[in-house]
């Protein structure tokens, strides 16, 4: 038996690390994905390559992450070993958490917790993505055994060394504070001072690294990250849903809402303004809303504290039910979830509700879960809570099989139909699957890409029109122009929301023969004002292609506003000048290629040939062809 524990670690272990590495090689979450995880890493490799303050602002993203995949990343020089070492501390959190419960509740509640929460398919899931979140479950874990050794045994080490964790956790998830400010209170509030200054002191000490590197580097006040006043306002202000939704205007990425809030609010404020500015200028629009909407914001805080409870998967920026019913993990097999650990968790934290010093750990709980409803609701926000949950379960079961009462049943049975009542919300596994059709699509798999579009159109929460687009994207990665028409004409009839969908068209009707039908999509196309140089360059490069001078001019000239730095783009615009006999405005852009580019022979030639014709106003019908860079 003394082994058993190590038996139990050692294949909770290897689950966990196999599907570490199923999905580390799912197409979906390689590290150049886009979303959230792209940020990550491209900031960790800017920290393992030496930049290691990520200067000048404050951190658009929780910072801890970006440190803790650095150092792996520098050391094994691969984001496949970080997935393993998450594997290994979501393994050491299960242990963890049956110390905990075993100190509150025996031991034979602690290994039921272990067991449960060994087998709780959500924990294993954000182990293995390459997000802050994956973190979470070790550093919860970590800070409520440290609590309870603090609590229990009272020695000031443990009461400093839970601070620091929960500082720590708190560069990782900002709103852990609330919970560690929590508990502070509490114990000020039963007397117990000398532990209280202790926390707090420790709490200090863990955020202290990056308030100071903020200090030093921004030169702005700031405890941990600039991106706080966005997220209260896509919890609180106008439009606001309790869950994430998009900020009209800005892409849904943490990178691109960094990018494009900050512009934003610096046109509103018509002046520059720092990223702590930018933060206090979406709290401020969320505060004006609630001011002006008192009513609809208390029915708000409502819908969002049911939310916590209620255990409908709502993934960001990735679906749990996708990875673990689509993509062939084990995660198949982790038949615990939230749906099970937060009625038998609540039930069980609250049944053994008794000692002040439980009631002072216990108030991580409630705290926590208001400073999620202070913002908005996510799964991945909600991972410290189940941790508390599957500490909490082993006592729920506990107390159902040695009580019985009629009265504990009930109890349960109301928190079971609470926690999992349907509320029909988007688990994103349609969007996985459309980005898989996607995927699909540019390896010119059209069989495959029409099965996962298929299967996306079946969960009904992807409009029909991202459907055909993904499948005409694959006829014509597959080069069957013909075939991809119709699919993406249906698609822009019917409005799909990829703003270059009419550029493709232009490509399927060209090859399909009918030049000047892509001429006309492409004279209706509108660029969308944020994209940059490239996407301007690439649209109006095809339009000259299809000899539509005119439609590439303004195309070429964005992209030289967007990146004048860029010699291509200038080129690019100087050609397209040069075909429609504006020579000297030609000359003026090209002179500039000329001058970054001196070896450029190309654009020597051109430069040649349009100081020759000057501002001659007739040219000869045959103008020699000229080589786009």
């Amino acid at each position: 038996m003394k082994r058993a524990p190590l038996f139990l670690l050692c294949a909770l272990f290897a689950l966990k690390l196999t599907v570490a590495l199923q999905l580390d090689k799912h197409p979906l979450l390689q590290p150049d994905t886009g979303l959230d995880t792209t940020a990550y890493v491209e900031l960790a490799k800017r920290v393992a390559a030496g930049d290691l303050a990520l200067g000048p602002g404050l951190y658009y993203v929780s910072p801890l992450y970006i440190y803790f995949l650095a150092l792996v990343y520098a050391l094994a020089h691969s984001f496949t070993a970080a997935r393993v070492v998450q594997a290994l501390l979501g393994t050491v959190a299960v242990a963890l958490m049956f110390l905990t419960a075993r100190a509150w509740f025996g031991r034979r509640a602690a290994w039921i917790a272990a067991v449960l929460a060994g087998l709780t398919g959500v924990f294993t899931y954000y182990e293995a993505l390459l997000l802050q979140s994956s973190l979470d479950v070790f550093l919860t874990a970590l800070a409520l055994w440290l609590l309870t050794l603090a609590l229990t045994r009272e020695r000031p080490l443990f009461a400093i060394l839970a601070g620091i964790v929960f500082g720590v956790a708190t560069l990782n998830r900002p709103n852990m504070l609330v919970a560690a400010i929590a508990i502070v209170v509490v114990l000020a509030a039963m007397r117990r001072f000398r532990l209280a200054a202790l926390i707090a002191a420790g709490v200090v000490a863990g955020i202290a690294p990056v308030t100071i590197r903020n200090a030093v580097v921004a030169h702005q006040f700031a405890l941990v990250s600039s991106h706080g006043g966005i997220n209260f306002y896509i919890g609180n202000g106008e439009g606001a849903t309790g869950y994430f939704h998009a900020v009209p205007g800005m892409p849904s990425t943490v990178e691109g809402l960094a990018r494009d809030a900050h512009r934003a609010a610096e046109t509103a404020a018509r002046r520059k303004l720092s990223d702590a500015e930018v933060s206090a200028y979406y709290s401020g629009l969320a505060w004006s809303w609630i001011r002006a909407h008192p009513a609809a914001w208390m029915a708000l805080l409502l819908r969002k504290t049911y939310a916590v409870i209620n255990t409908a998967h709502v993934s960001t920026p990735f679906s749990y039910t996708f990875y673990a019913y689509d993509a062939g993990t084990l995660l198949r097999f982790c038949i615990v979830g939230p749906w099970l650990l937060v009625p038998l968790g609540i039930f069980g934290l609250i049944r053994y509700a008794k000692t002040p010093a439980y009631l002072a750990w216990l108030a991580f709980v409630p705290a926590y879960a208001a400073s999620i409803v202070l913002f908005f609701i996510t799964e991945r926000y909600k991972l410290p809570l189940f941790v508390a949950a599957a500490i909490g379960a082993g006592a729920g079961v506990e107390a159902l099989r040695t009580r019985r009462r009629v009265s504990d049943v009930m109890f349960f049975l109301a928190l079971m139909i609470a926690a999992n009542w349907p509320t029909h919300l988007d688990d994103g596994r349609a969007e996985e699957r459309l980005r898989m059709a996607e995927v699909e699509a540019a390896r010119g798999d059209v069989g495959e890409a029409e099965r996962w579009a298929g299967l996306a159109l079946e969960e009904g929460h992807v409009p029909s029109a991202r459907v055909e687009y993904a499948l005409g994207r694959a006829q014509l990665a597959a080069g069957h122009p013909s075939e991809a028409l119709p699919h993406l004409q249906r698609a822009i009839e019917q409005r799909v929301d990829v703003p270059l969908a009419g550029y493709d068209l232009a490509v399927a009707l060209e090859q399909s023969g009918d030049r000047a039908g892509a001429v006309r999509v492409l004279r209706a196309l509108k660029v969308p004002p944020n994209s940059g140089a490239v996407v301007f360059m690439q649209v109006g490069r095809k339009a000259a292609e299809l000899g539509a001078p005119d439609v590439a001019e303004p195309l070429f000239r964005r992209a030289v506003r967007v990146a004048p730095e860029l010699p291509a783009a200038h080129q690019l615009l100087g050609i397209d000048l040069l075909m429609m006999g504006r020579d000297e405005e030609a000359a003026r852009e090209l002179g500039i290629v000329v001058a970054r580019e001196p070896r450029n022979a190309d654009a020597v030639a051109m430069l040649e040939y349009a100081r020759r014709a000057g501002t001659a106003r007739g040219r000869p019908a045959g103008t020699p062809a000229l080589h786009s860079p």
